[in-house]
């Protein structure tokens, strides 16, 4: 049962094991993305040398064990003295709950060294069978520990937990395991993924990780049991979202702690459709997806005759729950992906280790495209409540509302038309105290900003945009790789931090709005936009390019649009008769 179940990411054999186990059988330990380390003949599993906690829990679980372990199954039995070498001066220095190191017995960790355990079991059997006991012993100490619910924590690491409680059940014939691990798995993937096929854990790299870590459980308990259980079928709606989530670049949104990456690796039409640029599978049918869990993902196409999957325009706004698993304090953020280029980018994830500055950045809400206050903090159990929104052909409205501040009140509606290349963002900030807000802007690697009256022209790699302040402000503070404040940066990749063009704006004086129109039009450096008085509850205003084209915008307190042309007026005032007429039949 040990053979059968011994694969997954971490114990699969590849071209490299006969490499990385020589390595390791010479004393050189190579954990990614961490530089190589001397590993001494005698730990003393206190070891940190690069004061990182992912590193620290990489070596706890022992996983880097595995290509002694697949070597010696190879015919090179001689690296399974190697493996138990190690393995055995682990278990003698670290019992259950007592370990030397605070990761020793940490969640996720147990669960992923009972795997690395028990699929060494049956190469120790035929070459070391004196080695034996001293595993199959510590194998039924993992599972007491696993048993416990005492040690059994929430999200992905969790699901580790349950899965080497099943494994341990499988190898060490304990059928009350097994079963306990069924059970824990069925309750918990209702908590893991909702109706919508969304995961809890608020990061859209882990959305696409989940993916494949639940499956391998699909897969592990039909080796144990014959069959698993139907409840995992509701992740099975899980790639449509990861379609959605994806760029027309074909990666995915760095939303949460998500590093730059391709999507793909899952065999189903819609991500064959993205992972392909549109050549292979097919697309979701919406142009435009809101979850309930707190992504809406729009785009101006899918790829038809007019526009390539490759050409077309994406954004992303953020809502729901700031304390997920793996998610960001990115109420309200907004992305924009335009002309082949992250143009309004997310902050990406760096680093797990929450006391670094940086790290504290990325997830802050002066990372994303959002609204922070100084010198409050903010109370990551809030949940950004969507209370409006509308899609129709030529726009989409969201309105949120955010009280993540305390005494404070946010509502922010944004108005996006991808067709137009418009976006139109307002920020009304309630409170009964002074305070200190700002809207935040972060653009593309290499991006440029020239200030001008009434506005502010942004330059990159592929885009030209001007940002108008309709609120009649003129406040501009800019950063770019800023280390006090820390500030102006994004993390493509682990520990990687890259300079980035980033505005904030203010309120003017005595003000609490703030009013931003975002042109992204081609020949924004020469476009100018007016607001028009029409009625106090709505905002209207224009936007002309110098060829010729202007487009109307409209948006209320529940909904907006925007129409081709220049709206008189008079035109204005029909539109918002025409809404509230169609909102008093709704209503009746």
């Amino acid at each position: 049962m040990a053979e059968a179940h011994a694969f997954g990411a971490m114990f699969r054999p590849t071209n490299q094991d006969r490499a990385l186990a020589e390595a390791i059988a010479g004393g050189t330990l190579h954990l990614h993305p961490h530089k190589p380390w001397k590993l001494p003949g005698e730990p003393t599993w206190r070891e940190d040398p690069f004061k990182e906690t992912n590193w620290t829990f990489q070596y706890q679980t022992l996983r880097w064990l595995d290509p002694l372990r697949r070597r010696a199954a190879a015919g090179d039995s001689h690296f399974i003295d190697t493996w138990l070498k190690y393995a055995t001066s682990w278990i003698e220095r670290n019992p259950p709950g007592r370990g030397v190191s605070r990761y020793s017995w940490a969640d996720m960790v147990d669960g992923a060294r009972a795997l690395t355990f028990s699929f060494a079991l049956p190469v120790i059997e035929e070459h070391r069978p004196d080695a034996l006991p001293l595993i199959l012993a510590s194998l039924e100490e993992h599972g007491a520990w696993l048993e416990d619910p005492a040690h059994i924590k929430t999200g992905n690491h969790a699901l580790q937990q349950h899965q080497g409680l099943l494994v341990l059940g499988a190898v060490l014939q304990r059928p009350d395991w097994v079963e306990l691990a069924r059970e824990r798995c069925v309750e918990m993937v209702h908590i893991a993924y909702d109706d919508e096929g969304i995961n809890e854990e608020g990061a859209l790299q882990y959305h696409h990780m989940n993916y494949s870590w639940w499956n391998l459980m699909r897969r592990r308990f039909e080796i144990t049991m014959g069959s698993s259980p139907q409840d995992f079928d509701r992740v099975n709606r899980a790639p449509i979202g990861m379609a959605h989530a994806t760029r027309p670049d074909g990666r995915v949104e760095m939303i949460g702690d998500t590093e730059e990456f391709k999507m793909g690796g899952v065999d189903h039409p819609a991500v064959r459709y993205v992972h392909s640029s549109g050549r292979e599978g097919v697309p979701p049918r919406e142009r435009v997806k809101v979850y309930s869990r707190g992504y809406a993902f729009g785009r101006s196409t899918w790829g038809d005759a007019r526009e390539s999957f490759a050409d077309a325009s994406f954004y992303s706004l953020r809502f729901g729950s700031q304390k997920q698993i793996h998610g960001h304090n990115d109420g309200m953020a907004l992305t924009l992906f335009a002309n082949g280029e992250s143009f309004l980018r997310d902050a990406g994830k760096f680093t797990y280790d929450v006391a670094d500055p940086v790290r504290k950045y990325v997830v802050s809400r002066a990372g994303h495209n959002s609204v922070s206050l100084d010198g409050i903090e903010y109370e990551r159990a809030t949940e950004v409540v969507l209370d409006a929104h509308s899609i129709d052909e030529s726009a989409e409205f969201y309105r949120l509302v955010d009280r993540g501040y305390p005494g404070v009140t946010i509502t922010r509606r944004v108005l996006v038309s991808l067709h137009q290349r418009l976006a139109v963002v307002v920020d009304d900030i309630e409170s009964a105290r002074a305070v200190r807000a700002r809207q935040w802007w972060h653009f593309a690697e290499g991006a440029s900003h020239r200030r001008e009256e009434g506005s502010v022209f942004v330059r990159s790699g592929s885009n030209r945009a001007r940002l108008f302040r309709l609120d009649g402000s003129d406040s501009l503070s800019v950063y770019e790789g800023s280390t006090s404040p820390l500030q102006g940066w994004y993390s493509p990749n682990w520990r990687e931090k890259v300079p980035v063009r980033t505005l904030a704006f203010e309120p003017g004086p005595g003000q609490s709005r703030m009013l931003t129109l975002l042109c992204f039009d081609g020949t924004a450096e020469r476009a100018e936009a007016e607001l028009v008085d029409v009625d106090s509850s709505w905002i209207a205003a224009t936007v002309s390019l110098p060829d010729g084209r202007s487009t109307s915008l409209l948006l209320g307190e529940q909904w907006g649009t925007v129409t081709p042309g220049r709206a008189s007026v008079e035109d204005f005032g029909s539109l918002i008769a025409e809404r509230n007429a169609s909102s008093q039949v709704g209503e009746q």
